[in-house]
């Protein structure tokens, strides 16, 4: 784990300097007048590659987005038997699929291949967890969400698709 070192700047502000575990230092400048710098210097220059000036809410912002208040990642130990069980399939309606023209619990999807759709794109427009009643349209590009024999089970159910 990295080490930060705070340095006071008088009439300025505060000073915080992370040493990251691969050697690279991440500065943060924070100014009495609530701005805020941050510069990161790569271990083999004292230059900084880049910087960015940030204002008060916008860096409160990212410190709660950093914290994981918003979001919180799976550890990759949990995540190795998920993602050998489970595929996500784009699959596209082709014109006269059997599948067009009825929602999604008319066509019984889950029920028939074990494959939940999680999404449909529609021309420009995202529809996340598409409901029961949800209809299912030619050009539609299906998201679907299943094990590799119910994907299996649902190309075989529609052989009127092409993966897209």
């Amino acid at each position: 784990m990295g080490k930060c070192k705070e340095a006071e700047l008088p009439g300025l502000g505060m000073k915080y300097t992370f040493e990251l575990d691969s050697g690279d230092k991440l500065v943060v400048i924070i100014y009495n007048t609530g701005k805020r710098e941050v510069y990161f210097l790569d271990k083999k220059k004292e230059e900084p590659l880049f910087s960015v000036a940030m204002k008060d809410e916008e860096a409160r912002q990212l410190a709660f987005i950093l914290a994981g208040a918003e979001f919180q990642p799976i550890p990759a130990e949990k995540t190795k038997n998920i993602t050998r069980e489970i595929v996500m399939e784009w699959v596209r309606v082709k014109k006269g699929s059997p599948l067009a023209g009825k929602s999604i619990g008319e066509n019984q999807i889950r029920k028939k291949t074990g494959v939940t759709v999680i999404s449909i794109i529609r021309d420009d427009k995202v529809i996340p967890g598409p409901g029961p009643d949800e209809m299912i349209l030619e050009g539609d590009t299906l998201i679907i969400v299943g094990t590799v024999e119910s994907i299996r089970n649902f190309l075989d159910y529609c052989k009127e698709f092409s993966l897209t």
